[in-house]
């Protein structure tokens, strides 16, 4: 009914009456309840409890449509499977090309990548919706998830090829920190570390803008709007893009790790995946 916004349009498409669509709205909605729509000009529009529950259900439609296809490769015994989640900058850095030599080995193998911050992704290895996980910085809690440390990160100051300073070999923390930089959320390990270092170096911390994710700090540069400040995997993407990265300072955390299921053993794609990811100096 979100989809196709009417009700007789979302039964027509699953082949299921008027009368009994609308009957399991109202059935769903008395069971929950609150309203899930509004009508208006007669078409229906998510009310905002509705519009509340659409990521989740989203999800686990994704989620039964996984189990689906694996039981369809289990009946047919035909496809290995191997999941993966990722941290978001990950899943246009390091994981391509590891996926790519991993399916020279394995071209029989389907994958499914699932992006989240490192704790959903934590969740999705203790609860066996992945095989193999990458995060960055250090499972807080060893005794749910396997790990393994991939290497320590770096900050790393990200530059529009035009920029004044982009012919400069080197670059200073507090020279980047002058300038009113982009930087990473606090709420995120890279951002927190950024943070960090400016107040042991003394450095004033007066971001101009604030972004949850390398891969928007690093758009924000590439328009020109001021100098990004990521980690190590924030620029391999941005000298993708035709940046400019200089090296500001090595962390000593977070760190880039690998996470996956204490109780269950690595199948053979995921162990070939673990030894087929590199990481940026």
């Amino acid at each position: 009914m979100y989809q196709h916004g009417t009700v007789t349009a979302a039964a027509a498409s699953i082949n299921m009456t008027q009368p009994a669509a609308s009957a399991l709205l109202r059935d769903m909605e008395t069971r929950l309840g609150f309203a899930l729509f509004s009508r208006e000009n007669r078409r229906l529009q998510l009310t905002s409890q509705g519009r509340a529950l659409i990521p989740d259900a989203l999800n686990a439609l994704a989620a039964m449509e996984t189990v689906d296809r694996l039981a369809s490769d289990i009946r047919q015994d035909a496809l290995a499977r191997l999941a993966v989640g990722a941290v978001a900058i990950a899943t246009s850095s390091l994981l391509p090309a590891a996926l790519a030599r991993m399916r020279q080995a394995h071209p029989a193998v389907a994958i499914t990548v699932r992006a989240g911050t490192a704790l959903e992704i934590i969740e999705m290895a203790v609860d066996h919706r992945i095989d193999l996980g990458i995060i960055v910085g250090s499972p807080a809690d060893s005794q749910r998830v396997a790990s393994q440390q991939l290497a320590p990160l770096s900050l790393y100051a990200v530059l529009h090829a035009g920029h004044p300073w982009a012919a400069r070999p080197t670059l200073t923390l507090a020279e980047v920190a002058e300038t009113g930089p982009i930087v990473l959320a606090t709420a995120l390990p890279a951002g927190r570390a950024t943070r960090q270092a400016m107040d042991a170096h003394g450095l004033p911390y007066r971001p101009t803008i604030e972004v949850a994710q390398s891969s928007a700090a690093c758009a924000l540069a590439a328009a020109d709007l001021g100098i990004a400040i990521v980690e190590s995997l924030g620029a391999q993407y941005a000298m993708r893009q035709g940046l400019v990265a200089r090296h500001l300072m090595v962390l000593q955390d977070p760190i880039l790790a690998l996470v996956w299921p204490r109780d269950r053993a690595m199948s053979e794609p995921a162990q070939c995946l673990q030894e087929c990811l590199t990481v940026p100096s």
